[in-house]
């Protein structure tokens, strides 16, 4: 359902619904082993975390520079130039524009109290806490959730996200006692269709041929015209002309079907597009030859705003997010740190 979907991608995202200016404060000091990379504001940010993101964009880099110029990967190629493009440069770019974004997140997390402490040097030590309190459980034969031992990379982004949802389910519970039905109700029917639609039910016909009879379009185009014109059925068309066909009715609803049903999930998308009548490409299946028609398409509704309010305040909340964000990415104010940040590189 497109409503879970959107709740599912809500948790990467973050909202700022509060009155008034925030005055950002000063993160605590990094160990004197680390060195900043830049700085966001008043943050600094180390040349670890830097590193991390910028070792994730490794492929990405070497992808794009593979499909774009035919560039292989080889021992020159973060110092090579092709039409002006240096692949470092890229990925540092890519990488800082991740970092960004996320530490403007991990300040808005900061500043309404998810979090007492954004630094990487704190995130690797709730990191290596996490692991041995794993393999404490796993030694001790206790049951766990998620993989024995979290990747770093791979616990980053965890880490984060559930942060993230915190922060959403707070701001949400206070939405909910701050934004009236008078303001909330227009903004439900400008998104009710894409959001809250209920979907389609179909009506189908699944016609199948042997493949002996070796249909091709021609055949297939007499057996539709002869069942028109003589206003009989497609099987008893087929009979006429010599050839065996059986017809199956079935109805598809995915409410009722199991995400694992690949083949209904893609049919249902196929018959959007479809109208009454119409039929599918020919498809085989060991000796049968099948395509589908569609008899009737049943628009479901849409979701009654009582039902989804909840849903409706974290959509009207999002947008407020967003924009916060781009206005934050606009301002924030970034310095390189020029003794560290021209030296890092991609570690092989």
């Amino acid at each position: 359902m497109k409503v879970k979907k959107m709740l599912i991608a809500l948790c990467s995202m973050l909202i700022l619904f509060i009155a008034g200016a925030v005055v950002l404060g000063n993160m605590p000091s990094l160990s004197l082993n680390e060195k900043t990379a830049f700085t966001i504001d008043n943050y600094d940010v180390s040349e670890s975390e830097f590193q991390a993101f910028l070792q994730s964009n490794k492929a990405l880099t070497t992808s794009y520079f593979k499909r774009t110029y035919n560039a292989d990967y080889n021992k020159d190629f973060w110092t090579a130039s092709f039409n002006g493009e240096n692949p470092l440069e890229y990925a540092k770019q890519k990488a800082m524009d991740e970092l960004v974004k996320v530490k403007i997140e991990q300040i808005i997390m900061k500043e309404n109290g998810i979090v007492s402490d954004i630094s990487y040097e704190t995130f690797l030590k709730i990191y290596d806490r996490e692991n041995k309190d794993r393999a404490r459980k796993v030694a001790n034969n206790q049951p766990i959730y998620g993989p024995k031992k979290y990747g770093k990379a791979e616990y980053y982004s965890y880490h984060q996200s559930m942060n993230v949802q915190k922060l959403i389910d707070k701001w949400t519970k206070e939405a909910q006692s701050k934004l009236p039905d008078d303001k909330l109700k227009p903004y439900y029917d400008k998104v009710k269709q894409q959001y809250f639609h209920k979907g389609y039910e179909f009506e189908y016909e699944r016609i199948s041929i042997d493949r002996k009879a070796d249909v091709k379009e021609e055949l297939w185009n007499e057996i539709v015209q002869a069942a028109s014109s003589k206003n009989i059925s497609l099987d008893e068309a087929a009979a006429s002309l010599g050839v065996h066909l059986s017809t199956e009715h079935l109805t598809l609803n995915l409410t009722e079907t199991s995400k694992e049903d690949t083949l209904s999930q893609n049919l249902y998308t196929q018959f959007l597009d479809f109208s009454e009548g119409d039929y599918s490409d020919f498809d085989q299946s060991g000796d049968e030859m099948y395509r589908y028609r569609l008899l009737v398409k049943r628009d479901r509704g849409i979701e009654k705003y009582e039902d989804v309010k909840n849903a409706v305040i974290q959509l009207y909340v999002q947008e407020q997010l967003e924009e916060e964000v781009s206005k934050r990415l606009k301002e924030t104010k970034i310095e390189m740190n020029k003794e560290v940040f021209p030296k890092i590189t991609i570690m092989s």
